[in-house]
């Protein structure tokens, strides 16, 4: 693939079908695997990645239409959320904190899908947010007026226009769908005693209207001839139900049954939404093993590289815009790409490679295998890569600095096994062997010559020259050591010096002249 086709995936001015992106011998290498996968053998079915691929290819890829259809049928399902919450005084006040909290904290990101993009326009976004805020605040004042189904209708348009994200819509559901649940289990928790006691609905109202202190819940089932222990449970069952219908009450100010309605309606809503995703991702389960197959030779497992597109196959759903006009593949590719290889540069590399770098090596990589070794058989020079790439020179230097591997010290040599490449480099800051074992023997034979001389000479030289000492000392320190001149210094100074250079004294240190030299 050339570097021009390639920019296609990071800017989407034209739209990518899937079959584009898969190339030649891609579709083959597809065709080939499916033919396997057909006859597939019990004894094969132990490969998880063969297991995977006969899943992935059971499932049909969709038309433009078939996107349409599911990004359409998700967004009238978040709708439903959003009308079915608002429908609540509560929630509506919860919605207006949100959005002011979300706005102090600079979060309204996590609130709305597009608001970055969005919120480039300073002054347009700012005009759009005074505007949801007065409507919510009409609505609440209009609440109990029965004048809210359309400021509701307007609300949600206004949200849509930047697009909820899930947070938002879990936010605002998520006391609804709570009571819901308690309520579908009180329903069963009645059915129960209706059932096992024989109470028809109006002994039922009654008991669950009645004071959790009074005792004619307690005096009602002793009739009954039950057991004390499971008296008690059920009179504190319904102590609690009785909490609840309260506490429900206060929060919502609604009847236990629209409640439930609701709390129905929306539960299905995020049953359909989740469903319609999950016909998404499996329809491009394909094209992550597409792209991940490219990354796959960068030493990592196939099976690691799907996972971490499936990822970004997520993110991409949460985020596609059907009405834009282009096709889900050609927006999920980025982001499948984008978490394959920020995996890649957090796992592969002991020392960590900004990711925009490692796709600038990918692609470097990528024009020097096709373009050169497949036309030319060679590498390319700097001058063809950097007309080819676009970089300098300077960087393209930089960045085949940055391709280099570097190697543990504690990478295992020999066919033992039995020693480290630490083992094999030289220590700057330590004496060779050789060189220690002759500095010791000349330490000898110098000790050895200076004991030919006088105590008092060999002294006087020890000092002036440092040998066996810290430092050296001048003529002056030796002199006032020994109570003399530094004339006098000087003078038995020359005199030894002139004995040790006798041919019978100089001759012990010849070997180790020609040695050093």
């Amino acid at each position: 693939m050339s570097l021009q086709k390639d920019k296609k995936f990071c800017l989407f001015k034209e739209e990518v079908d899937f079959e584009e992106i898969l190339e030649k011998d891609e579709k083959d290498w597809f065709e080939e695997e499916e033919e396997k996968l057909k006859t597939l053998k019990k004894k094969d079915t132990d490969d998880p990645i063969k297991i995977y691929f006969k899943e992935v290819f059971s499932h049909k890829l969709l038309t433009r239409e078939d996107e349409v259809r599911i990004g359409k049928t998700i967004e009238e399902n978040e709708r439903e959320i959003l009308k079915e919450s608002l429908n609540y005084y509560s929630q509506v006040i919860k919605l207006y904190h949100l959005l002011i909290k979300a706005e102090r904290s600079k979060g309204l990101t996590l609130l709305f899908k597009d608001y970055e993009e969005f919120s480039r326009n300073g002054e347009k976004v700012k005009k759009w947010f005074e505007n949801l805020k007065t409507n919510i605040n009409k609505l609440v004042e209009n609440f109990k007026k029965g004048k809210k189904a359309k400021l509701i209708d307007k609300i949600i348009d206004l949200i849509y226009e930047i697009r909820p994200t899930k947070l938002l819509l879990d936010e605002l559901a998520c006391e609804i769908l709570e009571s819901y649940e308690k309520i579908k289990e009180f329903y069963k928790f009645k059915e129960r005693l209706q059932k096992n006691y024989s109470l028809d609905e109006k002994v039922l109202k009654r008991i669950f209207s009645w004071n959790r202190k009074c005792g004619d819940i307690e005096r009602y089932f002793n009739k009954l001839t039950l057991e004390k222990v499971n008296v008690e449970k059920i009179k504190k069952d319904i102590s609690e139900y009785i909490d609840f219908f309260k506490k429900t009450n206060d929060y919502f100010g609604e009847p236990l049954e629209k409640i439930y309605q609701s709390g129905e309606k929306i539960c299905k809503a995020f049953q359909e939404i989740k469903k319609n995703k999950e016909e998404l991702v499996k329809a491009n389960l394909r094209l992550i093993i597409s792209l991940a197959r490219k990354y796959s030779p960068k030493g990592m497992f196939l099976s690691d590289l799907i996972q971490e597109g499936n990822i970004g196959l997520l993110k991409a759903i949460e985020k596609f815009d059907y009405r834009k006009g282009f096709k889900f593949s050609t927006y999920a590719t980025w982001w499948i790409r984008q978490s394959i290889t920020r995996y890649l540069a957090e796992n592969t590399r002991t020392i960590r490679v900004p990711v925009h770098i490692i796709e600038t090596i990918y692609k470097i990589s990528k024009i020097i295998s096709t373009k050169f070794y497949q036309e030319y058989g060679r590498d390319p020079t700097l001058d063809e890569l950097a007309k080819e790439t676009g970089h300098s020179i300077e960087k393209l230097n930089y960045i085949f600095k940055i391709m280099k591997q570097p190697i543990s010290l504690e990478t295992v040599v020999g066919e033992d096994e039995d020693a480290t490449l630490r083992d094999f480099i030289e220590d700057q800051n330590t004496i060779k062997p050789d060189e220690a074992t002759f500095n010791i023997a000349l330490s000898e034979k110098v000790r050895e010559l200076l004991k030919t001389l006088s105590p008092k000479e060999e002294k006087i030289i020890r000092l002036r020259f440092g040998i066996g000492e810290k430092e050296s000392c001048t003529l002056e320190e030796v002199g006032n050591k020994f109570g003399v001149t530094k004339e006098r210094i000087r003078q038995i100074e020359s005199i030894a010096l002139r004995k040790l250079k006798h041919p019978n004294r100089i001759k012990l240190l010849k070997n180790f002249l020609i040695y050093g030299s």
